[in-house]
């Protein structure tokens, strides 16, 4: 499979078409910005997002999170939006109970989605078919995998000029409908 800017812009629509919550996900990546920045987000906006990543897993997720009190999340939170440096950002939220890789990488996307991408085996795979990435994603990934796939993903976008959520989106469509 060979990658460039048609065939990635191309997957969008293929995206908007499979991702049931494609409708909220654009207004939410309109306005979560602005929310995190300005300190304004809800718990509700966090469980959102968590549905949005994990999907069936949502409730055992959830479940997890609420073991953290409201004022640990605010203050992991914050760190994630003030923080200057990726590694410290991912750490803040996953030293939040219920919060691995994958959705720390989700919140980091909804916080500042020129920066981040989130982090999916998807995307992973078609990285890796396509010599972008050498090795196979472990199944609990850690920080080191995102800091190399976030690297994939920046030199990508760059390369074929488009934001990183064009090429994520195009990614995830590109292993669904192989």
């Amino acid at each position: 499979m060979d990658l460039g800017r048609h065939v990635l812009e191309q997957q969008e629509s293929r995206y908007a078409e499979e991702e049931d919550l494609y409708e909220e996900e654009v207004a939410r990546l309109e306005s979560l910005p602005t929310a995190f920045e300005e300190g304004e987000w809800s718990r509700e906006d966090l469980e959102w997002i968590i549905e949005w990543k994990v999907g069936v897993f949502t409730k055992p997720t959830l479940k997890h999170l609420r073991k953290n009190g409201d004022e640990e999340i605010q203050a992991r939170i914050e760190e994630a939006v003030h923080e200057s440096s990726i590694r410290p950002k991912v750490e803040a939220l996953t030293s939040l109970n219920g919060i691995g890789v994958p959705v720390a990488s989700a919140i980091l996307l909804f916080i500042n989605p020129n920066r981040f991408t989130v982090i999916d085996e998807r995307a992973w795979n078609v990285l890796q078919e396509t010599g972008y990435l050498s090795q196979d994603l472990s199944d609990d990934p850690t920080v080191e995998e995102y800091l190399l796939y976030l690297g994939a993903c920046w030199a990508l976008a760059n390369e074929f000029d488009v934001s990183l959520r064009t090429l994520d989106m195009a990614l995830w469509a590109l292993d669904i409908n192989n």
